[in-house]
C-alpha cells in the first residue's frame, strides 16, 4: 500500500514543528510539503529532523504540485477556510486543527467535500485526553447539571474561550437535552498566562460536594496522537467529520 501523502499547513509554527516530527516518524505516511507565510526558510527553523521538503506560500499550487493525500492544517481560523477550499477543489482530504471556525462555513465544508466524496476532520482539540474528559462530562451532566468550565491556555492563543471549552459545554447541552433536563447556562473562564499549553476544569456542582474533571496537556507532543488518527481516518470516509472523537467512540 502507497503510503498516504502529507501537507502540513502551518509548518513553521510550535504545532507544525511537532507534527512535522510525528508524520515524518510514523508509518504509512510521507511528509511531502509545507505550506507557510513568506519568509526566509531554514530547515533548522522548521524542526530538529533530518527532513527535505519544499515550503510553499501558495495552498492551490503546492496542492498541485505535490499532490498529497490529505493536508493538515494548523493555522488560524481566516487561512484555514481559505486553504480548505483550495485543498478540496484539488482533490485533497482536509484535517483541520484551527478553532474559530463558524458552522455556517463547517456545514458549507461538508457540502463540498460530499460533492468531491472526500473525507475531512475538523478537530477543536487532536488530545486523546481531552476527547475523554468531554465524554465523561457529557455523562455526568445529567446527574451534576451544575456546571462551570475553566480553561488556561499560553498567553498567545487567539481565541478566547477555546475551541474545546465550547465544544465541552456543546456536549454537556446536549446530554442534557437527550435525558430530558433544562439546559443552564454554563459559563466558562478564560485564562491566558504565560507557562500553560492547553489545560481545562469541567466543575459539576452538587448538594455538599463537589467534582472535578481537569485535563492538562503540558507539551504539544499531546496532540500528535489524534492528528496521526485523523490523516488515517479521513482516507475512509466522505463528508466532514466534526470532532476527533467520532473516531474513537
Amino acid at each position: 500500500m502507497e503510503p498516504i501523502r502529507v501537507v502540513i499547513a502551518g509548518i513553521r509554527g510550535k504545532m507544525g514543528r511537532e507534527a512535522v516530527l510525528a508524520v515524518t516518524n510514523a508509518k504509512g505516511m510521507t511528509l511531502v510539503a509545507g505550506i507557510d507565510r513568506p519568509r526566509t526558510y531554514t530547515e533548522a527553523s522548521v524542526a530538529s529532523a533530518d527532513v527535505s521538503f519544499p515550503i510553499y506560500t501558495d495552498p492551490s499550487l503546492c496542492f498541485v504540485e505535490q499532490k498529497p493525500d490529505v493536508y493538515v492544517d494548523l493555522t488560524d481560523a481566516k487561512g484555514a477556510q481559505s486553504n480548505a477550499l483550495a485543498a478540496v477543489e484539488a482533490g485533497v482530504r482536509p484535517v483541520i486543527g484551527a478553532t474559530g471556525l463558524d458552522a455556517e462555513f463547517l456545514q458549507m465544508l461538508d457540502q463540498e467535500l460530499q460533492q468531491a466524496e472526500l473525507g475531512g476532520l475538523f478537530a477543536p482539540n487532536f488530545a486523546i485526553g481531552a476527547l475523554l474528559m468531554m465524554r465523561m462530562s457529557a455523562l455526568i451532566a445529567p446527574f451534576l447539571p451544575d456546571i462551570e468550565i475553566i480553561e488556561y491556555h499560553h498567553a498567545t492563543k487567539k481565541d478566547s474561550p477555546s475551541g474545546t471549552a465550547k465544544k465541552t459545554a456543546e456536549e454537556i447541552a446536549r446530554a442534557l437535552i437527550e435525558s430530558g433536563k433544562e439546559v443552564p447556562p454554563i459559563p466558562i473562564h478564560s485564562v491566558r498566562l504565560p507557562g500553560f499549553v492547553a489545560h481545562q476544569e469541567v466543575i459539576f456542582g452538587g448538594n455538599g460536594e463537589h467534582l472535578t474533571i481537569r485535563h492538562d496537556s503540558m507539551s504539544r507532543v499531546s496532540f500528535m496522537p489524534g492528528i496521526l488518527l485523523g490523516i488515517q481516518r479521513v482516507m475512509n470516509v466522505v463528508g466532514l467529520v466534526n470532532g476527533l472523537e467520532h473516531f474513537l467512540f
